[in-house]
């Protein structure tokens, strides 16, 4: 008895690791076709685990990190669409690493 209850904790210890190791991606602001690309940029930081904290709320917090890294590498007014973003490693129980990439786009008022 005691050796399938060690067996079934075991077995259930292995599914959780397994499960809080999977990473999530998400997408957002896609490229309309009258939108001019002049570059990509990529940034890898600290966020709260998405098990814990809306899609939404990490697609904001992903766009704000990706512009503020455009922002030093392109001039001029620019604005960033097609972004892919997925989770990586745990850092502590609550935050886990980020990497995100999207494309640098001049802002539409400065198109025409």
């Amino acid at each position: 008895m005691k050796i399938k209850f060690y067996l079934l904790t075991c077995v259930m210890g292995i599914i959780a690791v397994f499960l809080m190791s999977c990473s999530t991606v998400g997408q957002n602001l896609p490229i309309a076709k009258d939108e001019i690309v002049i570059g990509t940029i990529q940034a890898t930081f600290i966020a709260r685990n998405t098990w814990i904290v809306k899609s939404e709320t990490i697609n904001t917090h992903v766009y704000l990190k990706l512009l503020e890294a455009a922002v030093l590498k392109f001039p001029g007014e620019i604005d960033i669409r097609d972004i892919v973003w997925v989770t990586g490693r745990k850092v502590t129980p609550l935050d886990i690493e980020i990497s995100a990439t999207a494309k640098v786009i001049v802002k539409a008022d400065n198109n025409e």
